[in-house]
């Protein structure tokens, strides 16, 4: 089985020494020009192949042209329908992935052909080929035959594969906590921000119209709303909003329509032209928990009212630099290639943060990957930040890294998904109209999905004015009933919630015996409380456990079939229900006919809700729900609409609604001359002919549903709340620092993330994706103490190092014989690691200790962290200190003492200058992080 990760590193790698060699022999005089590679491309692709886990076999082929059938032996296969794209000078294949290899045929003066494999950047051989998998201009002229190679059953697009891995999809939430883009630690949390929203309530809106979605706007959120170029929004909002954090793609998918609108529509009204953005994205999701079909659901997430393209034509390709960053000429770049430290090029000087510029990411001339894997740009310098100086030049271009958040777009650049409808797409945008895709393209959750667009919202005599996006959740999947009941009982063994019905025995605990007695009470109301918070204790006597049921003051039996542990998948059981509404008007709440059916129904669930709360400071609200009941089913001709609108969305019982999932005719379907607007509007028509008037041409302007082609859609769908729904989907998080934003930022720079990684001694080549959770904790002391280039040195997740590993093992008491597998790694993390060997990061995190003092431990455990300018630094090992006599001082064991040194940079390794390690996270940015994993754990 080839592992491409180490095939593409081992190319990379060959490939990088070569042009070191090149490049000297140039520098020397010994070669007259810059030598590209050595004429021996197919000899190093092959190689790395190998290295990959190739076989051998039959690959002693003389030219490249002729690789294809030792390719198809070892499991590659031909792409189909691969076309040549030709953009500023770089030529790339359609799809290409990395990991894909290129045979190309023989040209003039090249008899052999040429082969590369692409590294997700850049096509290489025995050279890193900037203009793409052609080699020479020659190929590029004459556009010589070749066929794309992938790894594996594959022919489909990188795209099409993520979403068909049997729906293990991604879900986030919409928007950030704050504008520094930290998350909400958790659903209640969202939910609580959103409730400060007065308009656009799920089921029923203000207005007392069917409102499917909900609301996020300025007023909760000013960090997601952008300000674009009217000019009443300066009047509305004299400090305009800069866009600094997105609404992000809630879930995996892949975008299948869309509006992107120029500039903000208009309508007529009585106080003049109002404005509002008609711009949306419409996305494609599929999850499936379970391994059969049956626990599927195909969903739809909408983003409506988005800022339009002008409010951001001037920021296209703008970033900001988020941290003090290194940079490298163009030129010593293009020699050095940043192989390794020692041939790393000169550092021109530091980009600071805060520092403007300016750089295409679809530009493969503008992107290279370091020998360290890291992802580079070249950038041009805009502008610096008031009060900096620096060694850079504005208007020239550096090499800087662009990966790991290390740059943002600039405020009020547009949203990533417009760049794969940019020249040469097959679909180019199209603007002002609703365009249905026939290759709809990939988007992950938390992609930028835009920015709040500016929105004047009509009133008698005048507006109200805000930024808002209105987002829904929709499908059209008929196992959507199936899909709320876990048929495949998915999380079973690992259950979430505790839930317990009425008519469940409590139990009382004396507390001087440490013995349970069955009472004489029962639960008289349905409970569901999380897992992880409910207590257990046991019976002295007995040994029976209980749960101890802290909203009834009780325990009960653990161990029995009530009451129910869930999984989060269990949403039938866990409140999710479904409503079926065929309405003949949109509008519900007209103070004339009194709402039977669907609202009725809601209404009826807020009652019984109300029945079971056995609050005594809510002992009144079921009485006042019977009351509303009771006038609903007397078809009185006069009611208050806001009367019943409050009552629907009591924040008390706020999960009855928000759970409640509806079949009903979707508003972006029908058009104004429809039936079921005609009550609406007939309505209007003597009573406010203005209203009438705006409400249609709004309905001509926002329908869109309908041009939706691709997609089968309407006129009735599910319409779910997203936080609400999505967020009960969420992938169940780890608990613990190892799964904080802290231990996922540490382990992606330390292993990707990967509990079987591992390097070695002598050359420290790393290794992913192994069997090292399979062994034991002896087993892997036992390869670290093999000091040759098959022992294991830094191992797991998190790099742990022999003495380490010894240390956690005696501190902690560890069993050898237990497997060195997540659960294990985790606990020397979080128990060894931060807590008893680098203790200031604990303290900070869970007390009151400094940030520096922590990012000081980090640095000495680490070494890709760096230090602090003037912070003492390991000892140096070429340099030693020295007694009165001239002699050598040495330690306990016999070793020379390095000289005390301290870091002359800001960001340097603490281990820096021993060949072997090298910073890669900054202070600043390792303070952001700690920061943001002690602000999401309070």
């Amino acid at each position: 089985m080839l592992n491409k990760d180490i095939a593409v590193g081992v190319l990379n790698t060959q490939a990088l020494a070569r042009a070191k060699i090149n490049a000297e022999n140039f520098k020397k005089g010994i070669d007259k020009k810059l030598k590209y590679g050595e004429s021996k491309c197919a000899r190093y692709v092959k190689k790395a192949l190998i290295a990959g886990g190739a076989s051998v076999k039959n690959s002693a082929i003389e030219s490249a042209k002729n690789y294809g059938p030792w390719l198809i032996e070892n499991n590659f296969k031909v792409v189909d329908n691969a076309t040549t794209v030709s953009s500023g000078g770089v030529f790339t294949i359609s799809g290409q992935q990395a990991g894909d290899v290129v045979v190309i045929q023989a040209a003039p003066h090249h008899v052999h052909g040429h082969m590369a494999m692409f590294n997700g950047t850049h096509w290489v051989s025995d050279f890193v080929q900037e203009k793409g998998f052609y080699p020479a201009q020659i190929y590029r002229d004459q556009n010589i035959p070749y066929k794309l190679y992938r790894y594996g059953n594959n022919n489909k697009s990188g795209q099409n594969e993520s979403a068909t891995q049997k729906g293990k999809i991604k879900i986030v939430w919409p928007i950030p906590s704050n504008s520094r883009g930290i998350e909400f630690s958790n659903q209640e949390s969202i939910l609580s921000h959103l409730a400060g929203e007065s308009t656009g309530q799920y089921t029923i809106g203000r207005s007392g119209m069917w409102h499917g979605g909900i609301h996020i706007t300025h007023t909760t959120t000013p960090w997601c709303a952008l300000s674009g170029k009217s000019p009443l929004e300066a009047i509305d909002f004299p400090v305009p909003f800069k866009g600094e954090q997105a609404i992000r793609c809630m879930a995996d998918g892949e975008v299948v329509a869309y509006r992107v609108c120029r500039d903000y529509l208009t309508i007529a009204w009585e106080s003049g032209p109002l404005n509002f953005s008609g711009s949306f994205v419409l996305v494609k999701h599929y999850i499936q928990p379970g391994e059969k079909e049956s626990s599927g659901l195909h969903f739809y997430t909408l983003y409506m009212h988005l800022a339009p393209y002008s409010a951001y034509e001037e920021a296209e390709n703008q970033w900001v630099i988020q941290d003090t960053l290194r940079a490298y000429s163009e030129m010593d770049w293009l020699t050095a290639k940043l192989t390794s430290e020692s041939t790393s090029p000169q550092i021109a000087g530091h980009m600071p943060k805060g520092a403007r510029v300016e750089w295409d990411p679809a530009d493969s001339n503008l992107n290279a990957t370091g020998n360290n894997k890291r992802k580079y740009g070249l950038v041009t310098l805009k502008g610096l930040p008031e009060d900096t100086s620096s060694t850079l030049t504005p208007g020239k271009r550096y090499w800087v890294v662009v990966d790991n958040n290390n740059i943002k777009s600039a405020p009020g650049a547009g949203p990533g998904w417009w760049r794969q409808l940019l020249p040469p797409a097959k679909e180019v945008m199209v603007f002002d109209k609703t365009v249905s895709l026939s290759s709809p393209f990939s988007i992950e959750a938390g992609d930028p999905i835009g920015h709040m667009g500016y929105y004047q919202a009509p009133k008698d005599g005048g507006y109200e004015a805000r930024y808002q996006v209105h987002i829904e959740c929709t499908s059209m999947d008929d196992n959507l009933e199936k899909f709320l009941t876990n048929p495949d009982k998915v999380g079973e063994k690992n259950p979430l919630w505790l839930k317990y019905d009425p008519g469940l025995a409590l139990f009382t605990k004396d507390v001087a015996k440490g013995t349970f007695t069955k009472g004489a009470t029962s639960t008289t109301r349905t409970g569901i409380l999380p897992l992880s918070k409910v207590t257990t204790e046991t019976d002295k006597s007995t040994k029976q456990e209980y749960w101890q049921l802290r909203p009834e003051n009780a325990y009960v039996p653990k161990g029995q079939a009530e009451p129910q542990l869930l999984s989060q998948y269990d949403l039938a059981k866990l409140g999710f229900r479904t409503e079926t509404a065929e309405p003949a008007s949109f509008d519900y709440l007209d103070g004339k006919n009194q709402p039977v059916g669907f609202f009725r129904n809601l209404i009826n669930s807020l009652y019984e809700a109300a029945t079971g709360d056995t609050r005594t400071s809510h002992a009144l609200v079921k009485h006042n729900y019977q009351r509303l009941l009771d006038k609903i089913d007397s078809g009185s001709d006069r009611y208050s609409p806001m009367e019943y609108w409050r009552a629907l969305h009591n924040p008390d019982y706020r999960d009855v609604i928000q759970k409640t999932i509806v079949k009903h005719p979707s508003d972006w379907y029908f058009k104004k001359g429809d039936a079921i607007w005609q009550p609406f509007l007939n309505a209007l028509k003597k009573e406010a002919p203005e209203w009438k008037k705006y409400s249609e041409d709004f309905l001509d302007k926002m329908a869109w549903m309908q041009d939706v082609t691709t997609e089968k859609l309407g006129p009735s769908l599910w319409h779910m709340h997203p936080i609400m729904f999505l967020g009960s989907l969420r992938k169940a998080t780890k608990a613990g620092w190892a799964h904080s934003k802290f231990g996922y930022f540490l382990g992606k720079v330390e292993s990707k993330n990967d509990y079987s990684a591992y390097n070695v001694y002598v050359t420290y080549a790393a290794h992913y994706k192994t069997n090292l959770t399979k062994m034991t904790i002896n087993q892997v002391m036992h390869s670290q103490s093999d000091n040759s280039s098959n022992g294991m040195f830094a191992t797991g997740r998190f790099q742990v190092i022999p003495d380490t590993l010894k240390a956690a093992i005696k501190k902690l008491n560890l069993d050898g014989n237990a497997l060195f597998d997540e659960n294990t790694q985790d606990r020397i993390f979080e128990e060894y690691l931060i807590k008893v060997k680098r203790p200031a990061i604990i303290e900070f995190l869970e007390g009151d200790g400094g940030v520096e003092d922590a990012i000081y431990d980090w640095a000495k455990e680490f070494a890709s962290a760096g230090v602090r300018k003037g912070k003492e630094i390991s000892r140096s090992r070429t340099e030693f200190e020295k007694d009165e006599n001239g002699n050598f001082k040495r330690d306990k064991r016999n070793r020379k003492i390095g000289i005390r040194r301290w870091a002359q940079n800001e960001g340097v390794s603490y281990y820096s200058g021993d060949g072997i390690n090298k910073a890669h996270i900054s202070p600043d940015e390792m303070i952001r992080v700690l920061e943001e994993s002690k602000n999401e754990n309070k």
